[in-house]
């Protein structure tokens, strides 16, 4: 019986050993603490990566151009490479928001291109409200989705095949706008100094 429970108290040791590297484990180690500083120089390394005005167009994706569109999205790619992995919650969200803008491109023009013409697009969102990333995420939900689908079919180049390619397009439209304004958030928390992509490119902006 004695044996018995020194076992069992044996055993409660040993769980209660266990249960932080079971957490650890199971959630990974908690994300460094960042500076102001660092998250300003990430923010840095980033826009040290671009190599092209064409960059500014991120914004406006998907574009037209099918030449622009492959040079854009090829940019995106190396910028993420280039800056590689990061600390701050505002990079990494930046980060998110590029690669985000790529899958959208890609998946547009895998997609979407014969049945969303501009003449289609002007039609959806006369009916049911742009997609520009104004920061008011709130008017991507199912009601206005639905709004959106039902104008889809009814354009002249569209089928029943393009509403689920134009679901998944709406919410990856969606998710730029959340993380857009949680970039926002996050580079105001770490107070850092935003510049202009463009401003990049010409030799007197910081003079």
């Amino acid at each position: 019986m004695k044996q018995r429970k020194k076992y069992r108290k044996m055993f409660h040791y040993f769980l209660i050993l266990l249960f932080p590297l079971v957490v650890v484990g199971q959630w990974g180690t908690p994300p460094p603490v960042v500076t102001d500083q660092q998250c300003q120089e990430e923010y840095d390394k980033i826009l040290g990566c671009i190599r092209t005005p064409l960059f500014t167009k991120f914004d406006d994706i998907p574009l037209r151009d099918l030449n622009k569109t492959q040079e854009l999205v090829n940019e995106i790619t190396h910028v993420l490479d280039c800056s590689g992995f990061l600390n701050c919650n505002s990079s990494r969200i930046l980060q998110s928001v590029f690669f985000n803008q790529r899958w959208i491109s890609d998946h547009f023009h895998a997609t979407l291109p014969e049945c969303l013409t501009r003449e289609a697009e002007w039609s959806l969102f006369n009916q049911c409200g742009a997609l520009e990333d104004d920061f008011n995420c709130n008017r991507f939900n199912k009601s206005n989705l639905k709004c959106h689908t039902t104008e889809l079919k009814k354009q002249p180049n569209c089928t029943w095949e393009h509403v689920k390619p134009y679901v998944r397009y709406y919410w990856a439209a969606r998710s730029t706008c959340v993380m857009a304004h949680q970039w926002e958030l996050e580079m105001d928390r770490h107070h850092i100094k935003v510049k202009r992509i463009g401003d990049l490119f010409n030799p007197l902006a910081f003079d």
